[in-house]
């Protein structure tokens, strides 16, 4: 396993030759993603080179999630993809939650084979500041930019029925106020120039954003829909790359679909 530890590159990495390249994007954690259930791990490892990366919270990082540089990942797997020598149709991205987000983002700006992406939004949504208790007086940011620029993204809107359910630690129904009151069509993240397959795991139980829901949107507005599948599983919690349901999901798609 290979370390890297700079503001440029922030992951661990695990070769194995001549293999495809997958991708980790953790969630709204700051650091290297967390919480891989072992199976997963041991499959990737197995089968793949294996990026875990880190996109802020960490080393010279972004401190917050906030205007995280999409260059930054497009910057990072081509380093990789250039020293282990594989092609775009080797790549595979795999996010969960705030990185769902991020990988369904990057299908605009990188040419992958496959995207999975497990409780992601289906919109750009504001950032978060590393104090999360200031995040109702502090000017909005998008959560990711490109070429210094903020992504069209929807800004959180706060009523006092979803703080009352933030208290409760369910904080899907401050999404759905956001998404109704502060709807931003230029937010939504399209996935129609995109050629290559997409994998979304969602939870009818999502207490943290309505991920069901965000995926059926994705399903509904692309084009492409024969390449896109959803799949969503009566769960719990936000940890789809750990709960054994949606590993299975996970290495079974991937069997199917890389060669």
């Amino acid at each position: 396993m290979e370390k890297y530890r700079s503001k440029e590159i922030y992951a661990d990495f695990y070769e194995n030759e001549e293999k495809s390249l997958a991708v980790i994007i953790g969630g709204s954690v700051p650091g290297i993603p967390a919480n891989i259930n072992d199976d997963l791990s041991n499959y990737l490892k197995q089968n793949f080179n294996v990026l875990f990366l880190a996109y802020y919270g960490i080393g010279g990082l972004p401190k917050s999630l906030e205007m995280v540089p999409i260059e930054y990942f497009i910057n990072v797997i081509n380093f990789i993809k250039e020293k282990q020598n594989i092609s775009d149709d080797k790549v595979i991205i795999i996010g969960q939650s705030k990185g769902g987000e991020a990988a369904l983002v990057l299908t605009n700006y990188i040419r992958s084979a496959i995207t999975i992406a497990t409780v992601p939004s289906s919109y750009v949504f504001q950032g978060l500041p590393e104090d999360l208790f200031s995040i109702y007086k502090m000017q909005p940011k998008a959560s990711w930019s490109f070429n210094n620029k903020e992504l069209p993204y929807i800004k959180f809107s706060f009523d006092e029925t979803s703080m009352n359910c933030a208290k409760n630690k369910n904080f899907c129904k401050c999404y759905e106020t956001s998404i109704e009151k502060n709807f931003n069509s230029d937010a939504l993240i399209n996935l129609d120039s995109y050629k290559g397959k997409v994998l979304l795991i969602s939870s009818e139980n999502d207490q943290y954003w309505p991920s069901k829901n965000m995926c059926d949107t994705l399903l509904e507005n692309s084009k492409n829909k024969d390449n896109i599948k959803h799949v969503s599983l009566n769960l719990e919690g936000h940890y789809f790359l750990w709960y054994e349901e949606s590993v299975r999901e996970i290495i079974s798609y991937l069997k199917a679909n890389v060669q």
